[in-house]
């Protein structure tokens, strides 16, 4: 645990210390290949960490590479190390997408080894094919998920989950219900025909808004939204990193109060009012602390693949005008962390 504190601390220094940099003399343009090579460095520290055993650190070099780059080799090094840190969900999300049909659509079977590790992560998430209409959208516990035919099968963590399905016109149909480690099985989704709703009214003409004259862009613009995304995205990765550390930690942890109180009281004791409530409140709450970190670290590395992909088209796409009046320079980064967000703030003149 004081390793993964160590670890945590020093990129939590490198966030900490990225508002510094922007403020150093503006670096060249970078060129039209700077995404893949910051995501070849982060796979290469990704394998580096997998060959040491630092499955915690591989499963975020791994996951910040992706964010940048969903390419069918880091899938399969994500997928082995989220299967040592007990990610079987996501692990098996990232295994189904090497067997999407190439461009031409060829199938692409799995490999020995990729179908041995897909095998080990269906063996603990429950996997559900959804049966509808072409066009119906899917949505999972709330979150929309696509539009059937769906590419892949749902995979769900064990527990009490709903699957809606919408049509064009609204909600079709939904089921709630338990789904067990190890199941597989298929839900229909059938539309039903919604009320006729009243035609709505006509409205009134509005004229628009007179459109003011655009300013004519300028170069320090365009640099300073190079060099504020590149910054943004460094810091965002540096988050990402750091909020996947805390979250394995509180996975570890949680890990470790289940067995603990199943070891006292068996596998319902939280239903014993006899039983401890202060260990089963704790238990909660770091499954609660993980899930959010866990929310935290994706957010990062999304904001992150924005930033640094803004950052490269503002360098070849933004035009060059004529020069404004001086203005003083330099970029100010804050960062901002609550308990259910974390972000940047960009200020100042360029």
């Amino acid at each position: 645990m004081k390793s993964r504190r160590s670890i945590a601390a020093s990129l939590l220094a490198i966030l900490l210390l990225s508002p510094a940099t922007a403020n150093a003399a503006p670096p060249a343009p970078p060129r039209e290949d700077a995404l893949s090579k910051i995501a070849s460095d982060m796979f290469a520290k990704g394998e580096k960490a997998w060959m040491q055993g630092k499955y915690d650190l591989c499963h975020a070099w791994f996951l910040a590479a992706w964010s940048i780059r969903p390419h069918r080799q880091i899938a399969g090094n994500l997928a082995a190390c989220e299967l040592k840190v007990g990610r079987y969900r996501d692990a098996a999300e990232h295994l189904a997408f090497l067997m999407r049909p190439t461009p031409d659509g060829k199938p692409t079977p799995l490999s020995q080894e990729h179908r041995a590790l897909l095998d080990e992560a269906m063996a603990k998430i429950a996997v559900v094919q959804i049966d509808a209409e072409p066009g119906t959208t899917v949505a999972l516990d709330g979150k929309i998920v696509g539009q059937a035919p769906l590419p892949a099968p749902l995979y769900l963590e064990p527990g009490e989950h709903t699957i809606e399905g919408r049509s064009a016109s609204g909600l079709v149909e939904k089921h709630s219900t338990r789904f067990d480690a190890g199941t597989q099985r298929t839900i229909a989704l059938q539309p039903r025909a919604p009320q006729a709703a009243a035609p709505p009214q006509a409205a009134l003409p509005v004229a628009p808004p007179p459109v003011a004259p655009a300013p004519p862009p300028d170069t320090r613009v365009r640099n300073g939204v190079v060099i504020g995304g590149l910054a943004l995205g460094g810091a965002a990765i540096a988050a990402g990193v750091v909020f996947v550390v805390v979250s394995n930690g509180k996975s570890e942890e949680a890990s470790e109060a289940l067995q603990s109180i199943v070891k006292d009281g068996g596998a319902y004791a939280c239903n014993d009012p006899k039983f401890s409530r202060a260990r089963c409140n704790a238990l909660a709450d770091a499954y609660i602390a993980e899930e959010t970190t866990r929310n935290l670290a994706i957010a990062g590395f999304v904001t992150a693949g924005a930033a640094l992909a803004g950052a490269a088209l503002a360098s070849v796409l933004w035009p060059i005008g004529a020069p404004r009046e001086a203005a003083s320079r330099g970029v100010r980064i804050v960062p901002t962390v609550t308990a259910q967000s974390a972000g940047l703030t960009i200020g100042g003149a360029f």
